[in-house]
């Protein structure tokens, strides 16, 4: 619970006497029990307890930083040799503070006996009334202190029992016990620092006490218990109770979220198993359109490519790379003066057959290099070169052949295969004239 939510009505116990207050209004009532405090609880369902000093054992341990569950398993252990009671007959709680050196952080550990603490218990469901913390009363002592200006002080005030004398340093309790109220108080005083182990503190008085060169306190430690730090006295078993009962709401909890996630997944698949169906009509109305798109493609590409090959051929017949006049010409400027032609047969796709006679080898051989040289022409070759006689004057007779760049042939013709349709016949019509 929030110090903001924190019940106004605080409560100091002890066996046989009880003290209240209600910080909201600044009344105060005393009994023997809960029940004879009188009209200070009506409304009040829910308090703040404080048990007396007296009845707790109040010591203070460095300890290693860890979550609150693993140092309670470890000061578990460590209650026998902390406090004069076994285990087992106490309830303990602890607060860990943010004071630390190289042996852990400042522990300040209390405990009371399991049975004063039943005890209480059974008054508050005797009066009807819950407690929303059950710690000890002396843990408000270090906000007396801050209140009256000071972290470390000797807070003395009187209580039921007697002198109560509380040491606070870094505003953390270390120390507390209870004097007979006829004792000196400045001695006694004295005698508390001394078993606290401190040389010297400020002096603070609350309540009624008053002490020369003390500093008065405007709160008292029942007054200020709801800022005092995070601390509960809780019977072991009550413990163990709320722990199952953690474990068990943990565990609906999980059981809700899975059934949850579950349910979230299940909504999920069906909206995706709707979403994939209309996905897939979707994709099978395009794979049709698609289709019929590709067929549409596939007919104008054959069409086009119809138009293109006539295209080619109109080209070829119409504008040839290079005409035949262009390579009677060609082969006539090329010839050297020592040679003629004999014969020349030039047609459209087939290579060049150029005869002639030289009058030496020699012209020949320059007669092919010019060709061959000449870009109208590829694989020029020498097809023979034989030596002849013309009326006693020796020549060589030669055989070339060329193939002219761009002498392509005309495409053939499309064969048509079948019969072809017979013509329809006219019907005959009968004679007009009869028989004679």
């Amino acid at each position: 619970m929030s110090r903001k939510s924190a019940p106004t009505l605080h409560v100091e116990w002890s066996p046989g006497w009880v003290q209240a207050v209600d910080v909201a209004t600044g009344q105060t009532a005393a009994g023997a029990c809960l029940c004879e405090l009188g009209p200070i609880t009506d409304g009040h369902r829910h308090v703040l307890v404080g048990v007396g000093r007296s009845l707790v054992f109040l010591r203070t341990l460095r300890l290693p930083k860890a979550l609150p569950d693993d140092l309670r398993r470890i000061l578990s252990v460590q209650l026998a040799q902390l406090f004069p009671l076994p285990p087992d007959q106490l309830a303990f709680d602890f607060v860990q503070t943010a004071d630390h050196t190289a042996d852990g952080y400042l522990t300040v550990i209390g405990a009371m006996r399991a049975e004063d603490l039943k005890q209480l218990l059974g008054e508050l469901a005797q009066a009807n009334m819950t407690a929303a913390r059950i710690l000890p009363v002396s843990l408000g002592a270090p906000a007396v202190a801050a209140h009256a200006g000071s972290a470390d002080a000797l807070l003395m005030e009187n209580s039921a029992a007697g002198l109560a004398l509380d040491v606070v340093q870094n505003g953390v309790v270390r120390f507390s016990r209870v004097a007979p109220g006829g004792n000196e108080p400045l001695a006694e005083a004295e005698r508390t620092l001394a078993a606290a182990g401190v040389a010297d503190l400020p002096l603070v008085s609350a309540g009624s006490v008053a002490l020369p060169g003390a500093r008065a306190a405007s709160g008292t430690a029942l007054g200020l218990l709801h800022e005092a730090p995070h601390f509960g006295f809780e019977l072991a078993e009550d413990r163990v109770r709320e722990a199952a009962r953690r474990a068990a709401t943990r565990t609906r909890l999980a059981a809700l979220m899975m059934l949850s996630a579950l349910l979230l997944v299940a909504l999920v698949w069906v909206d995706r198993s709707d979403a994939r169906a209309v996905v897939r009509r979707g994709e099978g109305a395009w794979a049709r359109q698609l289709g019929k798109l590709r067929s549409t493609r596939t007919t104008e590409t054959a069409r086009a490519q119809k138009a293109v090959a006539i295209h080619t051929a109109l080209d070829r017949a119409f504008a040839p790379a290079q005409p035949l006049s262009d390579m009677m010409w060609v082969v006539g400027d090329h010839l050297p003066a020592g040679a003629w032609l004999t014969g020349l047969s030039i047609e459209r796709g087939k290579p060049l057959q150029i005869r002639g006679t030289a009058r030496t080898a020699d012209d020949v051989a320059r007669f092919v290099a010019a060709l061959g040289a000449n870009p109208r022409f590829r694989d020029v070759r020498l097809v023979f070169a034989n030596n002849a006689k013309i009326e006693e004057t020796p020549v060589v007779q030669f055989n070339i052949t060329a193939v002219g760049v761009g002498n392509l042939p005309m495409p053939a013709p499309v064969k048509t295969t079948g019969r072809r349709a017979a013509a329809p016949r006219a019907p005959r019509t009968p004679a007009t004239g009869g028989a004679r």
